[in-house]
């Protein structure tokens, strides 16, 4: 009898490890870059599609900006921005002789503040379509 209470212990033991184990595997990103990897963002007049990317060594940010019938592209190597470093809710870089901070406000807005103070510039989620739009057009030659 007592080997019988042993055994159902150990495997309702058991069972609980699994099945704790297995919620934890959530599939929750780890840092900024990761959670946003891959998404799309508009600013508010829709002038610019930006796009993180897991890769803080990389191109970590993509930038298309949309001119007269044609678009620019930007990364962080074009325009000399330097990743600092990420938590899982924030970035922040160096560009242009500021400090940005780009924050997840939730799940469809991105603020990208200057650490001074005086410019804050919220983005949207939005889908690929937008992009594949832009890019239907000419890379502007100005």
């Amino acid at each position: 009898m007592k080997n019988i209470n042993y055994t159902s212990i150990l495997l309702i033991l058991l069972s609980f490890m699994i099945i704790n184990c297995s919620s934890n595997d959530s599939g929750e990103c780890s840092n900024f870059l990761e959670c946003l990897d891959g998404t799309y963002w508009t600013n508010n007049n829709n002038q610019s599609i930006w796009t993180f990317n897991d890769d803080k060594d990389g191109a970590y940010l993509e930038v298309y900006i949309s001119g007269y019938d044609c678009y620019t592209y930007e990364n962080n190597f074009i325009v000399n921005a330097e990743f600092k470093y990420q938590t899982k809710l924030n970035l922040s870089e160096d560009f242009n002789g500021s400090n940005w901070f780009y924050s997840i406000v939730n799940d469809s807005v991105i603020e990208k503040t200057k650490s001074t103070g005086g410019s804050t510039i919220y983005f949207y989620k939005t889908d690929k379509s937008y992009l594949n739009d832009l890019l239907e057009f000419d890379e502007c030659n100005y």
